[in-house]
């Protein structure tokens, strides 16, 4: 296979994922998360366009990391305080589409060079 043949082919493969996310976007995405140390808090929003079921997982390699979700209104919707990551399970009514905001926590952190990464996905079910 020549150069220019792979080229139109590798082309053609990135048209086809750029259409394909424009005819169905993400249904929810997240900001970028800070990372934190011991005691530390911090806030990410989440912009949620479409109703129904999600999930939203927070994890951190070196610590323990606890989340609250908080509807568009701002009462607190969901909660996760386990030990270490957090799995979330939770429904968008239809008409409740918008921007979520989440307060994740660090109370354990076990970096010795610093702070700890946390990573917040959100996934629709």
């Amino acid at each position: 296979m020549n150069y220019k043949r792979l080229m139109s082919r590798v082309s053609l493969a990135c048209l086809t994922i750029v259409l394909m996310e424009r005819l169905d976007p993400l249904t929810a995405k997240a900001e970028a998360v800070r990372p934190l140390y011991a005691g530390g808090t911090d806030w990410v929003r989440l912009t949620i366009n479409r109703p129904g079921g999600y999930i939203l997982e927070a994890t951190s390699v070196l610590g323990d990391v606890d989340v609250e979700l908080y509807d568009t209104t701002g009462q607190r919707f969901a909660r996760g305080k386990k030990l270490g990551n957090e799995t979330i399970f939770f429904n968008v009514p239809s008409g409740a589409e918008g921007v979520f905001r989440v307060r994740y926590s660090m109370p354990i952190c076990v970096n010795p060079l610093g702070a700890c990464n946390v990573n917040i996905n959100l996934y629709p079910q």
